[in-house]
Parts: C-alpha cells; sequence; structure tokens
C-alpha cells in the first residue's frame, strides 16, 4: 500500500513523561511495514500502520507499548545473500536433512538443509522463528530461511542459525558428564526457553514445541542451553476448525516415538481444550530429558563417576523403538524410565529431582505440572545441595 504521510518524531514517539529517542536513540529504529520506515529523522506510514499506531498511543502513551506494537507490525528479516554460504563441515544429520556448519561472511552458522519433500516443515519452522518476539537466549537464534539453487543441483531448503559449537545436548551428553551446578543450570535454562515458548505475550502467541526431546536441544559455550527445531511447533492461537479424526491424527501423528505422551500414544489428546493439552504433551518430553540429563551428573553417583549416556527407555526398548512398542510400555503399562538407585541416598536435592521429574511425566496429563512451574522448580533445586556434595564439603573444611 502506497505511503502517504510523513510525521515528526517527537508528535507520535513522546509521551507525557518519556521521551522516545532517549530511549531508543535516534538514529535507527525497526521497521513498521515493508512500506514504513522509522528512523534518520524521518517516519512514513502506510495507511494500515497509521491507524494502528493512532489507535494504540490514544489508548496507552507508553513506551513498552509502543516499542511492542513496532515489533508486532513488522519483525525484520534479515536477508543473508545465501550463495555466500561455505559448507565446512556436516555436524548432524537426521530424517529430515542434513545440518552442516558454514561460514557465513565474518561469522560460524548452522545450516539445516532439508529436501523438497519437507517444505512443509521448513515452512512452519521458519514461520514460528518469524514469530514476534521469538528472540530470547533459550531459543535458538534464527538468522534466515530460504530456497537455494546451485547450478546443477537440485533446490535446497535451507535454514540457517546461530552455530553452538557444543551441538546438541544429546551429542554433548555422550561425550561429557557434568557436575550439579552445570546440570542445574542446563536443566533451567531449557525449562525457561519452553516456558517463554508456553506464555502467551502481548505480542506473541503461546507456542508448543510437539517435539521437545535432547537432540532438538543446542548447547551454548556458558552451558546454558537453546530450543530449537520447530517444524512441528504450533503456535496456540487458533481453534481447530475440522472434522475430529483429522484434529486428532494431526496431534498424535507428530514428534518422536520415545518421548510421545502416554495420551498421544494413546490417541486420547483433550482437544477441548487443545491449548493445555498440547503444553502437557512438552511437559512429558521435558521429564524424560531430565532424566536423560542428570542421568550424566557426575556428583550423584558413586565414585563421582556418572554412567554411559542412555536414552529414556533405551534400556528396555533399544535404540529405536516402535510406536507400538512405546504405546504398550508407556500408556499400557505405565512404565518410566527407573531412577538409579544412588538417588534413593538423598533425602533433600535428589528427593526434590525425583519429585520434580514424576510431577512431569504424570499419565495423567492434567497433574503434570505446566512449564513455568517447572521453571521454578529448576531454579530451586539449584540452590540445593546433594547430600554427596555436603558430606564432601564438610569433610574439607575440617581438613
Amino acid at each position: 500500500m502506497l505511503s502517504f504521510v510523513k510525521y515528526s518524531k517527537c508528535m507520535f514517539f513522546k509521551s507525557r513523561t518519556l521521551d522516545w529517542e532517549s530511549k531508543v536513540g535516534s538514529s535507527c529504529l525497526p521497521c513498521i511495514s515493508k512500506h514504513c520506515y522509522v528512523g534518520g529523522g524521518y517516519e512514513l506510514y502506510s495507511i494500515e500502520c497509521y491507524v494502528t499506531v493512532i489507535r494504540v498511543f490514544i489508548q496507552v502513551r507508553t513506551f513498552s507499548v509502543i516499542r511492542g506494537l513496532l515489533v508486532l507490525l513488522h519483525k525484520p528479516v534479515l536477508k543473508t545473500d545465501i550463495y555466500c554460504i561455505c559448507s565446512v563441515q556436516v555436524v548432524g544429520r537426521g530424517c529430515y536433512g542434513n545440518v552442516w556448519m558454514g561460514q557465513l561472511i565474518d561469522q560460524c552458522a548452522a545450516v539445516k538443509q532439508l529436501s523438497l519433500n519437507n517444505r512443509q516443515n521448513f515452512l512452519n519452522e521458519r514461520d514460528i522463528y518469524r514469530l514476534p518476539m521469538m528472540e530470547h537466549e533459550n531459543i535458538a537464534r534464527f538468522i534466515d530461511a530460504t530456497e537455494r539453487q546451485l547450478p546443477g543441483k537440485a533446490p535446497e531448503l535451507l535454514i540457517i542459525l546461530e552455530y553452538y559449537p557444543l551441538g546438541s545436548l544429546n551429542n554433548f551428553l555422550k561425550h561429557k558428564s557434568c557436575n550439579w551446578p552445570e546440570a542445574c543450570r542446563m536443566a533451567h535454562s531449557i525449562t525457561r526457553g519452553l516456558s517463554y515458548l508456553h506464555t502467551e505475550r502481548l505480542y506473541k502467541p503461546a507456542i508448543a514445541h510437539r517435539d521437545l526431546n535432547s537432540r532438538n536441544v543446542l548447547v551454548h559455550s556458558d552451558g546454558t542451553c537453546a530450543i530449537s527445531d520447530f517444524g512441528m511447533a504450533m503456535a496456540l492461537s487458533r481453534p481447530f476448525s475440522g472434522p475430529l479424526e483429522e484434529e486428532t491424527a494431526a496431534i498424535a501423528e507428530v514428534g518422536t516415538y520415545r518421548y510421545m505422551a502416554p495420551e498421544v500414544l494413546d490417541g486420547a489428546i483433550n482437544l477441548s481444550d487443545h491449548q493445555t493439552a498440547l503444553k502437557q504433551v512438552d511437559v512429558y518430553a521435558l521429564g524424560l530429558m531430565y532424566w536423560e540429563l542428570f542421568s550424566r551428573c557426575s556428583d550423584i553417583f558413586s565414585g563421582h563417576v556418572a554412567p554411559p549416556f542412555s536414552l529414556a527407555f533405551e534400556a528396555e526398548l533399544g535404540s529405536h523403538p516402535t510406536f507400538d512398542e512405546m504405546q504398550q510400555l508407556v500408556a499400557r503399562e505405565r512404565h518410566r524410565p527407573v531412577f538409579p538407585a544412588s538417588w534413593q541416598d538423598d533425602p533433600l536435592a535428589l528427593a526434590y529431582l525425583k519429585l520434580v521429574i514424576e510431577e512431569c511425566w504424570e499419565q495423567d496429563a492434567e497433574a503434570r505440572i505446566t512449564a513455568c512451574c517447572a521453571e521454578e522448580r529448576m531454579k530451586e533445586l539449584g540452590e540445593l545441595r546433594p547430600l554427596c556434595l555436603s558430606v564432601v564439603s564438610s569433610l574439607c573444611t575440617a581438613t
């Protein structure tokens, strides 16, 4: 739509008590539509943006709301010169494609390469990353998503993210154990990311991941984690509107079998409140990830040596369980991963950890805690010390 109005900064972005320029600077503010730009001393608004800004400005004259409105109206999309991405090495392979480390101008990037057969996953992941207010330290940082065709090669669908040198949580735990503070920091950061996804904000819908597992969590160099892989994620702002059978299938037939909640395996999702139901499915998977993570915490095992990494249910069903096997074990027999025997000896920290895990993977979805509650529990857990560490600390002090 043709831009047609020109206004001064002061008229729009000074409230009675807050000066817009003093808060955000006068150089370059966010774009507010593909035809509207604010910065450098001028503002051009399309009709739609002009009306929206005026309405909100009249109702609420605060810096935070106006700034949020700009984010809502347009989330800047970084355009990457996709032909300048140099492939360095493959760092991961999955059923939907490969992930390789690439060099993008002066920075390393993780490039997720999907085939054209997975276009829907590509589009869904791209659209989720481009939602307003998706920037968060515990959500993988999105750079760009595009389609590329090199001479003589088939078209490629590329999702470009910040490169995380420590790889996925799954890969990290396979090669390295962690101590109690490190495990608590990782667990809290994952939960914080999930809580942020699940929370609806003024400009961001609540989002269900629907394929949460240790392969879809990346590890920062500082030991915190970021959630990635949103190919199956769903924004929870719209009601379901199709036949009941199709709605059930759309929910039940996604995700990794190993991490599927019992109600998903049984096709018993509560569609009358699908927003809550899908969040509960994510929390179930979160409980399994807690078990995997703390099973590699050396501080809570005899001799401070953690056992080799094991996926949830790997001891019972091996590396590639089928849907039917998971349904029988989890939904019918109500089985869960077994807690290590050494965890029984701590009446405080490890007892609390077990309680949180059990509250996440409850058979009854309604009885599970929320991601927000789990975030608070993990924060509290980080302030506790396992009994074995307390004993070691006391001995060192006595010496």
